[in-house]
Order: structure tokens, then C-alpha cells, then sequence
């Protein structure tokens, strides 16, 4: 949830602003938890045909915010969330969702650690990490950072996480959602072999490997949607402010 294209209208109007200072989005983006407000395309969600209960994999869960929209929606039998960062695992472990596992790593094609960046937001004696723009490449945060129209006083920090390849999950899974700002390829190839087992529904962020994502899933039947908000409907063609891509099979669609 880092750039400024998830909603139209007025609620694009007010994300802008938000979105002008540092602190501002700190503060608002942490009460966000505590609220229904989530990116309006993953609403493609209620279109899909999905099992009674379905199994969820949540890759780049953060605080939640995702896995709470799904139990919402859906008629939840797991979420396996995968999160690294041990700022948002501490909040996940405070969710009230039924069977809702957390995994404290991320998800790759190969077990080691890698280097992440976020911005740090210095006010006064204060720190503030706006770990929501945590990238694997330092270039690509500096260029989300242009969100912000005040950008003094923020400093880049590096940490380490661990990756870790999936071998197997004990269920079958329904619905993968990624969402690790850039990584999303690495991730997908860290789990293909769920997903050629299993060919679940996958909504994945837009990122820069979008067109290797798409190759790489075509091999096993995929088709690639967007979700019109004004139309309430997938589509193949992208919106301006599409910030998710749908990768279905035949029987997901209605």
C-alpha cells in the first residue's frame, strides 16, 4: 500500500495528501488496522468461484490488513501468513481470525537472507519507520519516496530478513495473494510447485517482472485479469488505477 493510484476521486484526492508528509502517513496508515479500508480492486475477490472453505496463502501479510479483508469476504478454512518483518508479526499475533498461521519469513526461490530497505522518519528525539515502504532494491524506494512532497528528515535503513524456498504446505490451497514490493517473482518461483499442484487464484501486485510473471504462469493455464472498480468487473484490460493483477483458471470465473 505505497503508491497513490488505489483509489479514484475523492478518496484519491485525500490518499495525495496523506501521502504529502511522512508522519501524516505514519499516523493515518497505523489506524488504518483498525478500519474496513482496504485497495478497492481486490473486490475482484467476490467474483471469484472459490470453495466452501477456502485455504489462503498470504505472502507480504504485514499487519493484516489483507487477511482481515479475506475473512470478511470469504468463508475462511486457514490463511498461512508469510511476514518477515517482526514489527508486523508482533500485530498478527493480535488478530482474532480463526486459524490464521503465522510464518515469521518470507518466501523465495532459494533459503539464505537478503538485504531490505524502508524509510525512517525522524521527528524531534522520535523515530518513525514506515516499514509499508519496505523494497528489496534501494533504487526502486527512491523512487516511491517521491510520494512524499516533504522528504527531509527521512534516512534509508538496511536490515537483513530471512528467505526460505516452501517445500510443501499440508493443504490445498484455494487463493495465494502477493504482495512484497518487487519480489513478487522470486516469490512465485519459490512456490510453483503449489501452484502447479494446486492452481489456485492469485492476485499479485503490479511490479516491473509483470511480463515474466504472465510467461511463466501461462505455462500452466493462467489467464491474466484486471478488476474495473466502475464496472464491477474483471477485465483484461488495465486501469489507471490498477494496482493488482488476478491470475485465474477456467473455474475460477463464474
Amino acid at each position: 500500500m505505497r503508491q497513490s493510484k488505489t483509489n479514484e476521486g475523492i478518496l484519491s484526492f485525500f490518499e495525495k495528501i496523506i501521502r504529502s508528509h511522512p508522519l501524516t502517513y505514519f499516523l493515518l496508515r497505523s489506524l488504518v488496522k483498525f478500519t474496513n479500508i482496504f485497495e478497492q480492486d481486490f473486490d475482484g475477490i467476490k467474483l471469484l468461484n472459490l470453495n466452501n472453505k477456502v485455504n489462503i496463502i498470504d505472502v507480504g501479510a504485514s499487519d493484516g490488513i489483507a487477511s482481515k479483508f479475506f475473512s470478511r469476504i470469504l468463508n475462511i478454512g486457514s490463511i498461512i501468513c508469510f511476514e518477515p518483518n517482526k514489527r508486523y508479526v508482533n500485530e498478527l499475533k493480535k488478530i482474532n481470525i480463526k486459524n490464521l498461521i503465522i510464518k515469521p519469513f518470507a518466501i523465495g526461490n532459494m533459503n539464505g537472507y537478503k538485504t531490505i530497505f524502508f524509510p525512517r522518519y525522524k521527528f524531534f528525539f522520535w523515530n518513525f519507520d514506515l516499514v509499508t515502504y519496505t523494497h528489496y532494491s534501494k533504487k526502486l524506494l527512491n523512487h516511491f519516496l517521491l510520494d512524499f512532497k516533504f522528504r527531509e528528515n527521512i534516512s534509508i535503513i538496511k536490515e537483513k530478513i530471512f528467505i526460505k524456498k516452501i517445500k510443501k504446505i499440508n493443504k490445498k490451497i484455494d487463493l495465494i495473494k502477493i504482495d512484497t514490493n518487487g519480489f513478487e517473482l522470486s516469490v512465485i518461483q519459490g512456490i510453483i510447485h503449489i501452484i502447479k499442484k494446486d492452481r489456485p487464484a492469485l492476485i499479485i501486485e503490479l511490479n516491473q517482472d509483470e511480463k515474466k510473471i504472465e510467461q511463466l504462469l501461462k505455462k500452466f493455464s493462467y489467464k491474466a485479469y484486471y478488476y474495473s472498480i466502475n464496472k464491477k468487473k474483471l477485465t483484461f484490460k488495465k486501469k489507471k488505477y490498477s494496482t493488482n493483477k488476478y491470475y485465474l483458471q477456467k473455474n475460477h470465473l463464474i
